[in-house]
């Protein structure tokens, strides 16, 4: 259980939480015995109509709080974060990356690089698998989160490590077969780098994705965005007219292939 619980900034008026007294500086420490990792154990535990919130007040009193509610009616207390834990940052150094290609000056949350599951599943960003371990695996699954947004860029476990600068990224694509397995909706995103996943990488990379239908429900294939603010990062081809008319050739034949089969054109341009 974590030692500092989750602060509460604010108490619903009305709520629940204001009818047992609670206040913006509280802590809530545990729900019905268990430690609270995130939003989606707090919501999940709380889904139940009887609850023992364990809570630390502002004085440092330690109580039990026991409470008899509907199934889905909201205790009304909002945490100071609203994942009630830190976001997690990106690990890699993708080549492409364009959060490395931003002017220098801007504000600072721009350049915070996110690599969250939770925040695929809450506003739909995607997540490049590379820094899940078993366990934030098995929360997806456990929880439902659905449809989790996935930067896939390459199916080639080698070609994966190099584009992403992670050692792990290859290794990291086990996770599709297990989401896949357990029936967990996904959408997947290739960035287009000439002469790094186009081509031929690009045909093997659909094809193992095609492999994860139903659960992959989509590919979008993208072309890579370059800046001019480039120092230090390695060189890359932007998409020409001719390259971009080879992918969509390529996304084209694999949709005449997968929509009678499956009913959706499944790749996109």
């Amino acid at each position: 259980m974590r030692a500092r619980g989750h602060r509460i900034c604010k108490v619903l008026p009305g709520s629940i939480g204001e009818e047992l007294g609670l206040e913006p500086g509280d802590t809530i420490l545990a729900v019905n015995g268990e430690p609270i990792e995130d939003i989606f154990d707090y919501d999940y535990l709380c889904q139940d109509v009887s609850l023992h919130l364990l809570v630390k007040s502002r004085q440092g009193e330690e109580v039990m709080l026991d409470i008899e509610k509907e199934e889905d009616e909201d205790l009304g207390i909002r945490f100071e974060n609203g994942l009630m834990d830190e976001y997690h940052s990106c690990r890699n150094r993708c080549v492409f990356c364009f959060i490395d290609q931003m002017p220098p000056g801007m504000r600072k949350s721009l350049y915070f690089k996110d690599d969250d599951t939770r925040l695929s599943f809450l506003q739909g960003n995607y997540i490049t698998l590379t820094n899940l371990n078993d366990h934030d695996i098995e929360r997806i699954i456990h929880y439902h989160l659905s449809p989790i947004n996935i930067s896939v860029h390459t199916t080639d476990p080698e070609l994966r490590c190099r584009m992403l600068n992670n050692r792990f990224a290859g290794r990291s694509l086990e996770f599709l077969q297990r989401l896949a397995d357990a029936g967990t909706p996904m959408n997947g995103q290739i960035v287009l780098c000439p002469g790094w996943n186009d081509g031929e990488a690009l045909r093997h990379t659909i094809s193992d994705l095609v492999k994860l239908i139903p659960s992959m429900q989509s590919v979008s294939v993208v072309p890579v965005g370059l800046t001019r603010f480039r120092d230090g990062l390695p060189e890359l081809t932007p998409v020409s007219r001719e390259k971009a008319d080879e992918t969509i050739r390529i996304a084209e034949e694999f949709q005449k292939r997968i929509y009678p089969k499956y009913g959706t054109h499944f790749v996109h341009a």
